[in-house]
């Protein structure tokens, strides 16, 4: 019995090295486990280069929504201007066309085939520019806008013409002789398309953006608004409106910083459109405030 003690002691002695061994590989792999594993050179390289390609794909991207968002309408938007003030300078240059050959022809026949023959044009021009504006920034000016309101009403092309005068009395960073041209030819508009109350609000606005200039000449402009306010009046065939800004206009050229010339022109110009108004309609009389004052007499 005793023997038999012996030899479980002798083997739980041998046992004993070898659990130590088993333990010591056991802690040895999960230290190896645990610890970092050191890439190689070509999974270094690899890694490197993924991050490299991943770089380079914002970067791409990058540029690529640089040129969709920022590149490409800008380059729009030139070629839009560019075709925009081509449509101004052509339905300009039809215009001073006509008027030459209205001033060297005494042939009404002509006149009137070569208006048929040049009407289509202008009005395709206008509608082509009317249709770039909504792609255009600030850089279309009232005086451009100017040019295609004039032609349109012109030619009755009043929608054309309304949407060109909105677009230039929202200009508000122009210079007051320029706003003060928008306003005119709203009113103008307004009067041509029966709104009356609209028309004369528009040209009270005229004058009013030019109430702060202290510039000389300036009541020259003033009477130039007025006169055409003084026609559009007449036209709808208000006498006692017209004789008011009769008076207002007579009031503006009598001041010493019209010069003789301006004054001669303002008033031959404005005698004559009265004429004609008279002529066509004859609703009212040249305005008592006008016929009546030497100031109306142009210096020969």
């Amino acid at each position: 019995m005793a023997s038999d003690e012996s030899k479980n002691d002798n083997t739980l002695e041998d046992l004993d090295p070898l659990i130590a061994a088993a333990l010591n590989a056991f802690d040895a792999r999960l230290e190896n486990l645990e610890k970092p594993k050191k890439d190689s050179l070509i999974e270094r390289m690899q890694k490197n280069m993924s991050f490299f390609a991943l770089a380079v794909g914002i970067v791409l991207s990058v540029i690529s929504l640089l040129d969709v968002f920022w590149n490409k309408p800008t380059e729009q938007r030139l070629r839009d201007m560019e075709e925009f003030n081509s449509a101004v300078n052509a339905v300009s240059s039809l215009r001073q066309g006509m008027v030459k050959i209205q001033f060297e022809s005494n042939n009404p026949s002509m006149i009137a085939a070569m208006n048929s023959m040049i009407a289509p044009q202008v009005l395709a021009n206008i509608q082509y520019a009317t249709a770039l504006l909504p792609r255009l920034g600030d850089e279309v000016g009232i005086p451009q806008l100017v040019v295609l309101i004039s032609e349109a009403m012109n030619i009755y092309d009043w929608k054309s013409a309304n949407i060109l005068v909105n677009r230039a009395v929202n200009i508000k960073t122009a210079a007051p002789s320029m706003m003060s041209e928008a306003y005119r030819f709203k009113g103008r508009l307004n009067f041509f398309t029966g709104k009356i109350d609209e028309g004369r609000t528009a040209y009270g606005d005229a004058l009013k953006v030019l109430q702060e200039e202290r510039a000389y000449g300036i009541n020259g402009t003033r009477a130039f608004i007025v006169s055409d306010w003084i026609i559009a009046e007449l036209s709808m065939g208000d006498c006692s409106l017209a004789g008011q800004r009769a008076q207002d206009f007579v009031d503006l050229v009598q001041s010493s910083q019209v010069t003789g010339m301006a004054r001669g022109a303002l008033v031959t110009t404005l005698r004559a459109q009265i004429a004609q108004v008279a002529a066509s309609s004859e609703r009212c009389p040249e305005p008592a405030e006008l016929a009546s004052l030497a100031v109306f007499q142009v210096p020969q």
